[in-house]
């Protein structure tokens, strides 16, 4: 549509943008809105060292669509596309692009929920004036339950860095070996994932589950970020432990495959996405996807 002008938004747009944004659902077992409440341009600069929404407006001034990119360190993460309007949308993608040049970027992704068969198509489809969009990973997201039963007599202590450090008993020693390590942050006072629709599946078995939210319902929940351990048994006594804390929410969020305790898995495609078209193989591409950060 060429009466739709791109620029890049500014702080009193982001609460028009995060309006836009909750028109639209994540489709699957649960369908979720997406929110950045109140103010969706000062939610994104929270996700990275540098962010940036696009956005189109029309000649009315409503804005009809957006993009946004965060970048850490020299990666971008593109996020909100499945707003943009039908429109210029590679004039969207060009200023998004030029964003991430200036800007130092020499790696850009994306993340596409697997039961989003239609934008995976749409992107996947190779066109002369989009960057390309490279399948490089499964994302699995982990939800789990709250006060999982401990199985042993490790500690975990919060440490002056903001990690908490699981130890073994340390006997003699002054302190016991460390076994893994991670971060547990809360984020649903800039950004929000709202349960608008529970499948058939979720919904027989809801009434049995009480940390299962009601419908309308901001999720509370806490995210693991910069997980490592030294083994799976280790990995699983630091998330049983630290189910165990007195944060909010009747669950927490941790990302990866190697999940060793119970939980409801999402699965998402990660997305190389190649501004110029010359990479061979992306999942040959050294990337690590935070949950805590998409």
């Amino acid at each position: 549509m060429k009466d739709l002008i791109y620029e890049y938004a500014t702080e009193k747009d982001g609460e028009e943008i995060a309006a836009l944004l909750e028109d639209t659902e994540f489709k699957g077992f649960i369908s979720i809105a997406y929110c950045r409440r109140p103010n969706a341009v000062l939610s994104l600069a929270r996700d990275g060292d540098k962010s940036t929404w696009v956005i189109a407006r029309n000649t009315e001034g409503k804005i009809t669509g957006v993009g946004g990119c965060t970048i850490n360190e020299d990666v971008a993460y593109l996020t909100g596309l499945r707003a943009v309007a039908a429109g210029n949308i590679p004039k969207a993608y060009a200023m998004i692009h030029d964003f991430c040049v200036k800007n130092g970027v020499k790696l850009t992704y994306t993340t596409i929920l697997e039961d989003n068969v239609y934008a995976q198509k749409m992107l996947e489809k190779k066109r002369k004036s989009m960057p390309y969009y490279l399948r490089h990973s499964e994302l699995i997201t982990n939800i789990i339950r709250k006060k999982q039963r401990i199985k042993d007599k490790n500690t975990l202590t919060l440490e002056d860095d903001g990690f908490y450090v699981l130890r073994e008993p340390a006997g003699d020693k002054l302190t016991g070996e460390e076994l893994a390590r991670g971060k547990a942050v809360e984020q649903w006072d800039y950004k929000q994932y709202v349960v608008k629709k529970y499948g058939w599946q979720l919904k027989i078995i809801k009434p049995f589950i009480k940390w299962f939210p009601d419908e309308d319902e901001v999720l509370k929940f806490y995210t693991l970020r910069d997980v490592s351990a030294n083994d799976n048994t280790a990995l699983e006594s630091f998330l049983r432990h630290i189910s165990r804390l007195p944060l909010q929410g009747g669950f927490f969020i941790y990302g990866g495959a190697d999940c060793p305790v119970k939980s409801i898995k999402y699965r998402s495609i990660v997305y190389i996405v190649d501004w110029d078209k010359t990479i061979e193989d992306a999942t040959k591409i050294e990337l690590k996807v935070e949950v805590a950060n998409l």
